[in-house]
């Protein structure tokens, strides 16, 4: 297992981003992504996704991301199995994504919820991989609908745009040979806010980065206002399953972005760019109202 340490000091040294656990956690998400990128089936198959295709694909780091999204592209191969062919054919695929080199632990045991874990009816897997007791997740959708065309993105790294000396790529070769730019096949913007609306909607407890990743799409100039009728069509599905219609329907009862989630101490560790507090407060209240137009229009 690599020592990242002295590698972790380096990056420190060059962004001024004094954050080691979450650098050494993007370090390894950046490899596991790289590696995988490797394999012809999974670069053409598998669509990137999520917050952490924002942040490495689309806005640079303006937060840290902790887990891995992806959406299986052929959908087709999975429609016509049955949740146990579906589990087993997902099982031989999980191997490929378990990286012994980076020292993270997984076993390949379908009844082992600690290592891989199914939702809605085997059409959502995660795997649970574990580096020094720290969660690394990588989450793949195989059944979505997906609305608008992927993109070609190129994956950034934190040294993207940073003066490195040819002295320095020498003494840390070992790292930066999988730590660099390459390109994967990645979600639209748009679906990415259709999502990200559809996750809040159907979580029961809010998270900070999810408002914070809609304030940066909105800045670039995706409002939800003008995707209404995607996110519906991307919410329905979801609401089939008792958790999401649930959580739904509480939501839609009361929906409320309380003072502690704008405060809460994990979700702002996870920024590198703080939003002006004024500015992001306002967004909060036009989004909120956004949402509850959403949900009203929904009949469940």
């Amino acid at each position: 297992m690599k020592d990242y340490s002295e590698f972790i000091h380096f990056i420190i040294e060059k962004t001024k981003i004094n954050k080691p656990l979450l650098i050494e956690k993007d370090i390894l998400l950046h490899t596991l992504l790289y590696r995988l990128s490797r394999n012809k089936e999974f670069r053409n198959e598998y669509l990137f996704k999520g917050g952490s295709c924002l942040v490495k694909c689309y806005f640079d780091y303006y937060r840290f991301s902790i887990d891995l999204d992806f959406t299986y592209s052929r959908q087709e191969k999975w429609k016509g199995l049955s949740k146990s062919s579906r589990r087993k054919e997902l099982v031989l695929e999980a191997e490929q994504l378990a990286s012994r080199d980076l020292g993270l632990k997984f076993i390949t045991d379908i009844k082992n919820r600690r290592f891989i874990e199914f939702g809605s009816g085997s059409r959502l897997v995660t795997f649970k991989l574990y580096h020094r007791g720290e969660l690394l997740k990588i989450q793949v959708n195989l059944v979505e609908t997906l609305l608008f065309k992927s993109q070609k993105r190129e994956v950034r790294s934190l040294l993207k745009g940073v003066s490195v000396t040819n002295q320095e790529k020498a003494y840390f070769r070992d790292f930066l040979k999988e730590y660099h730019e390459f390109e994967v096949l990645a979600y639209d913007l748009r679906e990415i806010l259709c999502e990200k609306v559809r996750a809040i909607l159907t979580r029961r407890v809010q998270k900070l980065r999810d408002f914070y990743d809609l304030y940066i799409l909105d800045k670039a100039g995706l409002k939800i206002k003008n995707y209404k009728n995607e996110i519906i069509r991307k919410l329905r599905p979801a609401l089939k399953y008792r958790r999401y219609k649930e959580a739904f329907e509480r939501n839609r009862r009361k929906f409320n972005i309380s003072a502690e989630l704008i405060a809460d101490s994990n979700e702002l560790f996870l920024f590198v760019k703080q939003p002006d507090r004024e500015e992001f407060t306002d967004f909060l209240n036009r989004t909120s109202e956004k949402l509850r137009e959403i949900m009203n229009h929904i009949q469940v």
